[in-house]
């Protein structure tokens, strides 16, 4: 006798900078494992969806695809912007040749957008009024939630916290080929720079992850390291607090491969400086409890909203 699943399974995809990763979603919870794949230039992420939708429908009953990507998107599911990230991917009408291809209800919703979604749904963020995400990976992302509904802008570029300025200098690159971005301070692109900067003559042996590998031993390299994630966590404190002065969030939830590094506590203290005093005292500053799965698991939910 055949298995009964669930009536509402949602394929859920995460496009990301350097991996796309997919799962099958129900009621809000992952419903089988997540499955990963390098993340492609431009058209030839579809091939990667394709691939996914195939392995999953030879067993289950798909009712719907629901995908969180890296950029701005349109209310029609159309890659607009800001994806320095993923070259190619700009202007690629995702949701209608989707449709036509599986005749499924299709969503498209920015990654940050849709782990602020989830979040303020079924993660730790319940309720939040207003929800500010903030992820951090290879890039810089932000989702706006008020009165439960997500902040998409007039240009669909709400939330887009990534290029806001933390400088005048031109000091830093940013991927939008503008200079001094938040992202290009705070993403792993951010950290990248840091150890050019404190290990000149080694950091191409150096990766983020040793880096902060370094900055919890007992070796000549750890003053160095702990400068360096030190800075690292002021450029956050200082991309947030131009955040929360001006939407004043009830929480801020950090979200993303990265955020699993943030020192909490120091996050907290660097902000104390820079914040105005009444909300210094009042920002609620948590780690997502959905964490990678987030973006995911929030397009899913979109997306089973349409069925």
């Amino acid at each position: 006798m055949r298995k009964q699943y669930p009536r509402k399974v949602i394929m859920g995809i995460d496009v990301g900078g350097t991996k796309i990763a997919a799962a099958l979603v129900s009621s809000g919870k992952l419903f089988t494992k997540i499955y990963t794949s390098k993340t492609p230039h431009g058209k030839k992420i579809l091939k990667v969806v394709d691939s996914f939708y195939k392995q999953f429908s030879g067993k289950y009953l798909i009712s719907g695809i629901g995908i969180s990507t890296a950029g701005m998107v349109s209310d029609d599911g159309r890659i607009v912007g800001s994806t320095g990230n993923i070259p190619g991917w700009q202007g690629i009408k995702v949701k209608e040749t989707l449709q036509k291809k599986y005749r499924l209800p299709i969503v498209v919703e920015n990654d940050a957008n849709s782990a602020a979604y989830a979040e303020y749904h079924i993660g730790s963020a319940k309720g939040a009024n207003p929800l500010l995400m903030i992820t951090l990976g290879t890039g810089v992302g932000g989702g706006v939630v008020v009165n439960g509904r997500l902040v998409r802008g007039a240009h669909f570029a709400g939330g887009e916290i990534g290029h806001i300025k933390l400088g005048y200098t031109k000091q830093r690159w940013c991927t939008c080929s503008r200079y001094d971005c938040f992202e290009a301070y705070a993403s792993g692109n951010g950290l990248l720079a840091l150890i050019r900067h404190y290990f000149p003559d080694r950091y191409k042996n150096i990766s983020t992850r040793k880096l902060f590998e370094f900055a919890k031993s007992k070796n000549k390299n750890q003053i160095l390291a702990v400068r360096a994630v030190e800075d690292w966590h002021y450029f956050i404190a200082l991309g947030i607090c131009n955040l929360v002065q001006v939407i004043d969030p009830e929480k801020v939830i950090l979200s993303g491969g990265l955020s699993q590094e943030v020192n909490i506590n120091l996050l907290r203290k660097q902000l104390g400086t820079l914040l105005l005093p009444a909300l210094s005292k009042n920002a609620i500053i948590q780690k997502s409890v959905l964490g990678n799965d987030a973006g995911l698991i929030g397009a899913a939910l979109l997306a089973s909203q349409s069925l």
